[in-house]
């Protein structure tokens, strides 16, 4: 075991030696895009937008990431700054180790613990391409035939016509008993703008359907670290006939109306100069055409030449100008939405379940909830026909939005409803953003919810942005970021009821304070973050929701950096985070992660070589368990995780416009450390073998 080690580590030094995308360059001034000719232009050059109309008028479009660099990451969790405690195999529940609060004010449709692998309409993107843009990824694993495909597609039909489609399917089999994960996706988007580009609209439709086997963790988690048995199939799981099955589909639209044209006509009369044939007719050549009408006193004149030369000499003139100012858009959207929750268990007596509610059914679970949503917002913006890309001196917005929701608890297989809740909310919002000096940015944005379910709660937010330097001698950026949110209960943490968790809570508002201010410098950025949180609602040691009600803090310091030098590339981030109230708040006091790859050409340069490494490291703490019956992680006091360095090496191959890829994953559980748990009884994936391929194609 020792050579092998040797071997490898070995190995992977002569393997990591270099980087391959030039990092970013700030501006002390956002600036617009500069206009490509079009000898210039490059047909493969792939641009998105995120779907909503605005941001094609408000924000640059990002480019789509071809690195080589980046190729191998093929799991999902592993693409933001954060790591995730998850459940020992691809596509099941997640939580960030990372503390960040995402609900928003307003009825709750989110489902967190899934949220990764879920698409929706705030995740649509819309590409931009000269050329029809399809994109294939796969991945296979040469042991327990693991699969992953995604299809993405992105076209302009006509010059005022986009449509963009993704379709997704993973199939994990997973190692250890009833831990098969199946996810699907598609979406599917499209936006059109009339000619005169004073009416745009798009529309779209998504949807997710997951299938996850739920063993609840394994019984006795000494069995996995000793590794005294090498099958992980055999390991005695908690539950063995568990499974989760989520639906959730969305269907909306979204659509403006510019309230004046973009262009102006003017009317006006101009006297047009006579022929000189005409005026020989005159008597008196000394007569000039602009007094001859102010002289028909005194000379005689035909009357039929004198409407000839009125005709003449003056002329109704039409002049067309694009209008320096608009009185903004009108804009309305719709959507509804539809999640469909269903949790089945033919044992539902196990232990498992029985520190938990008195079960009503004791031979079979079928629960069952569906939650709907029809929303509607009818807003006015400042925007107009000319796009800003980031730089708008001054925008300014204003709406209002109602939803209706509808929530139902029933035994799909007994045909029973046990809680059925129609909900109404109405709530106005606005924002604003102000460009000063080209150099700082100033953005606000808020919602309150005026009338309804949740009435009283609000949401304000705020952003100081101030580049440093000059254009010469840029030195980055700073942000200051505040907010203050007042937040109610959401109905899963008012009232539930199922065949093994049943409550009915009324939870004071809780409110949320977060300063956050970093510091940009090319692909650098180091932060500090305060959240300030009174009437925390969680789910406590008990599995069911309640409050701390009191104050409580968390701080954060976090980095993250991209350098390339040379060959070489660097990639990574760290958070040093700490609670003050750790009864209420686990959170590991260190964590990050680092990439390192090296570019190497290959074949006369017609190919490169492209080996990386890349290490996942937190420090030990009591991480949250998770609830299979209910879809949610909770407080734990008795098992620690972390201090384990998760490491994962892949070698990709770049060839034109495809990357091929192995990847090797958990490679220190060759030393024979087996303490890799990701989530309290559920441990890391073991080291496997994958393989992959990205492809781009134009047509």
């Amino acid at each position: 075991m020792a050579k092998k080690l040797v071997f490898i580590f070995i190995l992977l030094i002569i393997s990591v030696l270099g980087f391959s995308q030039s990092p970013k360059q700030d501006s002390i001034a956002q600036q617009q895009p500069l206009p490509i000719t079009a000898k210039t232009i490059d047909s493969t050059f792939v641009t998105y937008n995120a779907y909503q109309l605005d941001s094609l008028y408000l924000n640059s479009n990002k480019v789509i990431d071809t690195l080589t660099f980046h190729a191998s990451d093929y799991e999902v969790l592993e693409c933001e700054k954060t790591i995730y405690s998850t459940l020992s195999n691809a596509g099941l529940a997640h939580k960030s180790m990372r503390f960040k609060h995402l609900s928003q004010v307003g009825f709750d449709m989110t489902l967190p613990a899934f949220s990764a692998y879920m698409q929706n309409e705030s995740k649509m993107v819309s590409h931009q391409s000269v050329l029809p843009y399809s994109e294939i990824r796969y991945l296979m694993t040469t042991a327990d035939k693991e699969q992953h495909l995604n299809v993405r597609f992105g076209r302009q039909f006509t010059p005022r016509l986009f449509i963009s489609f993704a379709f997704n399917t993973d199939f994990s089999p997973g190692v250890f008993k009833n831990s098969k994960s199946i996810n699907n996706y598609i979406w599917i988007n499209a936006h059109y703008f009339s000619k005169n580009n004073r009416y745009g609209a798009t529309a779209y439709y998504y949807r997710n359907k997951l299938e996850m086997g739920e063993n609840g963790g394994i019984v006795n988690d000494e069995n996995y670290i000793s590794h005294s048995e090498s099958d992980n199939s055999v390991i005695s799981t908690n539950l063995t006939t568990a499974t989760n099955f989520i639906v959730s589909s969305g269907i909306g639209f979204e659509h403006f109306f510019n309230l004046l044209s973009q262009k102006k006509t003017t009317k006006k009369e101009e006297i047009v100069p006579i022929k000189s044939d005409t005026i020989a007719q005159f008597p008196n050549d000394s007569i000039r055409p602009d007094t001859l009408f102010h002289l028909t006193d005194s000379i005689q004149i035909d009357s039929t030449l004198m409407d000839s030369l009125k005709a003449i000499s003056h002329e109704v003139i039409q002049e067309t100008k694009v209008r320096k100012f608009t009185l903004g858009r009108i804009c309305h959207s719709f959507s509804y939405l539809n999640n469909k929750l269903y949790y089945n268990e033919t044992s539902p007596s196990v232990a498992f379940y029985q520190p938990y509610d008195t079960l009503l059914n004791t031979s079979k679970t079928t629960d069952t909830t569906l939650v709907r949503a029809i929303r509607n917002t009818l807003k006015w913006n400042s925007l107009g026909y000319q796009k800003y890309y980031d730089d708008i001196p001054f925008y300014l917005y204003a709406g209002v939005s109602h939803g209706f929701y509808k929530v139902k608890h029933f035994d799909y297989l007994e045909g029973e409803t046990v809680l059925l809740r129609n909900f109404n909310q109405l709530s106005i919002n606005g924002g604003i953003i102000i460009n000063l000096f080209k150099s700082t940015r100033i953005t606000g944005q808020g919602e309150f919810i005026t009338l309804g379910y949740q009435i009283g709660d609000f949401d304000l937010k705020g952003q100081w942005k101030q580049f440093l330097g000059t254009t010469a001698k840029n030195f980055g950026y700073a942000t200051f970021d505040a907010e203050i949110k007042r937040q109610s209960s959401t109905w899963f943490q008012e009232s539930y009821y199922s065949n093994h968790f049943r409550w009915e809570n009324d939870f004071k508002a809780a409110t949320f304070l977060i300063f956050n201010l970093k510091y940009n410098f090319k692909s650098y950025c180091i932060g500090v973050k305060q959240t300030t949180i009174s009437n925390l609602i969680y789910f406590g040691t008990d599995a069911r929701p309640t409050q701390f009600e009191n104050i409580f803090s968390i701080r954060e310091a976090y980095l993250s950096f991209y350098q390339k030098l040379w060959r070489f590339e660097f990639e990574g981030f760290a958070s040093l985070q700490k609670s003050s109230n750790e009864e209420v708040m686990h959170l590991p006091l260190l964590m990050g992660r680092l990439k390192i790859g090296y570019a190497q050409p290959v074949f006369h340069k017609a190919a490169t070589l492209y080996p990386s490494i890349t290490v996942r490291y937190f420090t030990k703490y009591y991480a949250d368990a998770y609830m299979p019956a209910t879809r949610t992680f909770y407080l734990q006091n008795e098992v620690q995780i972390g201090n384990f360095p998760f490491i994962d090496m892949a070698i990709a191959l770049k060839i034109k416009k495809a990357h091929i890829y192995v990847a090797y994953s958990n490679m220190f559980l060759l030393t024979g450390n087996y303490n890799s748990f990701i989530a309290p009884h559920y441990p890391m994936r073991d080291s496997r073998i994958f393989i992959g391929v990205n492809w781009r194609l134009f047509n």
